[in-house]
């Protein structure tokens, strides 16, 4: 063999064991994406086909391959990456061959992500010393402003509702049975009471004492003779009675209170 096909041979030898040098064929970023963001690599690699490695939640990088191409003897791949930190990444850490074999004969496939907030940055949000709001007195003195404002708009409404609620007519409950009473016992003693007027205040008289005297309203005589002989319930009927038999001038000007005294808490419900 002459000496130069050994030569050949030794060049050949040598390319097919030296690692593809890669080559970006199109990198969408005219400046590196910054944290969250996706960047892209596109590059032709030799040898088994190339996968990213499992993600794990706590990766400062996360890769995928969107697609490969076929380019002879190497295979083009489309790299897409997001970096959850800033700084400098080789993605050859993020991959593995299909086949098991090492990716150590991989050229360095070097990518950078950069920090939402500029160097130096001190890391506040809030304005700095020289903005308007910040000669005002900052963020605090304007919701404090704001609170005060508030209130002022407040007061008005309050004096309002306060007012109409101290306008508004007091609520009247149903009337009482000494209320209910008083008429009819007036008409008594001035003798001006009927027989319906009669039949009425002994209803009324019936339905408070039923429960406490365990009265039967379907027997009403025998109610009204337990009624006139209890102490405290007898006492109207009594001077109703002696009411009827006067004539109408000697009893203009009797007190009630002291008959109507007994039911004056109680709810009338007739």
């Amino acid at each position: 063999m002459s000496g130069r096909w050994r030569a050949a041979i030794a060049a050949a030898f040598l390319f097919a064991a030296a690692p593809a040098a890669p080559s970006t064929l199109h990198t969408p970023h005219s400046t590196p994406p910054s944290v969250g963001m996706e960047g892209r690599l596109r590059t032709n690699l030799a040898g088994a086909r190339l996968e990213p490695k499992p993600v794990h939640p706590k990766a400062p990088l996360q890769l995928r391959i969107a697609e490969t191409y076929p380019r002879g003897t190497l295979v083009e791949y489309d790299f897409r990456y997001v970096g959850l930190e800033p700084g400098t990444y080789d993605l050859r850490d993020h991959l593995v061959r299909a086949d098991g074999s090492a990716v150590s004969n991989l050229p360095p496939l070097l990518v950078e992500v950069t920090g939402l907030l500029p160097a130096g940055h001190d890391g506040l949000l809030a304005a700095g010393p020289s903005s308007p709001l910040a000669r005002l007195g900052g963020y605090r003195v304007l919701l404090v402003a704001g609170g005060v404002a508030w209130a002022l708009l407040l007061i008005p409404l309050l004096w309002r509702r306060r007012a109409k609620a101290s306008a508004a007519p007091p609520v009247i409950g149903p009337p009482t049975l000494a209320e209910r009473l008083r008429p009819l016992l007036a008409d008594a003693a001035a003798g001006r009471l009927d027989t319906d007027g009669r039949a009425r205040l002994e209803r009324l008289l019936l339905a408070h004492w039923r429960e406490k005297l365990a009265l039967d309203p379907a027997d009403l005589p025998a109610a009204l003779r337990r009624l006139r002989a209890h102490p405290e319930a007898g006492v109207i009927l009594h001077t109703l009675e002696a009411w009827l038999h006067r004539r109408p001038a000697e009893g203009r000007d009797v007190d009630l209170e002291p008959l109507l005294k007994p039911y004056r808490n109680d709810q009338c419900e007739m």
